[in-house]
């Protein structure tokens, strides 16, 4: 909010932007920001300087303290002049918010520490595979070979799913009995083990499918060559496959090929990749 004055008003020392910035620990662009919404008065002189009045930083300061809560400046001008029961109902609504990323950003480190304890081991050994029990992951699919699929459900959860991510992966479900004659049958989408979905409260709808694992062969890669190479994987001719077939098992169901990370050189006209295959087996 501008006003226009010819004094120096000698009740408050006024301060040009860069200034008054530094002393209330914004930035110019924030007291811009808030002088735009009309929340900060500026005196104009005749000269063309705006200035700031030094009375106008405890206005400053109770706007710091909102927008740490997350209240928007559009949400300001109700907080302040309304009552403390709204003001105090919106503050309990915020703070609801901050607890859930709070929540989500623990979630984040935790899965970044797993990661981090899995990519040690696969500097010393890049391409290494076990043999265990895994427990079901829930699946969202999300797109096929050429395009999205149409289905509004996906569509309800994406958002909140990828907000998720690395705890959720970004994967492809493999089905061998169904490529000899629907190499679509792959999909691309989100995959999250069910004791993580269930601790994070993630949210499901039917379109969530559960993939049973059991017994399971563990296929651990880093920059690999071509890892998430679609023909190879209809082919049978990725690397995970290799020991299910030397060991004499045969795949039992849907397979899950989890991408941590994709790397491409271009110069050389590579895509390497790190992830884990799992793929259900028995004899």
């Amino acid at each position: 909010m501008n006003t226009n004055d010819n004094s120096d008003n000698p009740g408050f020392k006024h301060y040009r932007i860069g200034d008054f910035a530094k002393f209330c620990g914004v930035t110019s662009d924030f007291l811009k920001h808030y002088e735009e919404a009309g929340l900060i008065n500026v005196v104009q002189r005749e000269s063309g300087y705006r200035y700031y009045p030094f009375d106008q930083s405890a206005r400053i300061i109770e706007y710091m303290r909102l927008r740490n809560y997350g209240v928007t400046v559009k949400e300001m001008q109700g907080v302040l002049k309304g009552g403390a029961e709204d003001a105090f109902a919106l503050l309990d609504d915020k703070a609801q918010a901050i607890r859930e990323t709070v929540r989500r950003l623990d979630g984040l480190l935790e899965e970044h520490e797993r990661l981090a304890a899995w990519y040690a081991k696969r500097k010393e050994k890049p391409v290494d595979w076990e043999i265990r029990e895994v427990e079901p992951y829930c699946f969202l699919p999300h797109t096929n070979s050429q395009s999205f699929r149409k289905d509004e459900r996906i569509y309800q959860l994406v958002r909140t799913w990828g907000m998720w991510l690395p705890v959720v992966k970004s994967a492809l479900t493999i089905e061998p009995s169904l490529l000899r004659d629907n190499p679509e049958s792959l999909h691309w989408g989100f995959a999250v083990p069910a004791s993580l979905l269930e601790r994070y409260g993630l949210p499901v709808n039917d379109a969530v499918e559960t993939l049973q694992f059991g017994k399971a062969l563990v296929f651990h890669f880093n920059e690999l060559e071509g890892a998430f190479n679609m023909a190879d994987v209809v082919a049978g001719r990725h690397p995970a496959f290799e020991p299910v077939r030397e060991l004499g098992f045969h795949v039992t169901g849907t397979g899950l090929l989890i991408n941590e990370m994709k790397f491409q050189n271009d110069e050389k006209g590579l895509n390497m990749g790190t992830g884990r295959f799992i793929i259900p087996i028995a004899r």
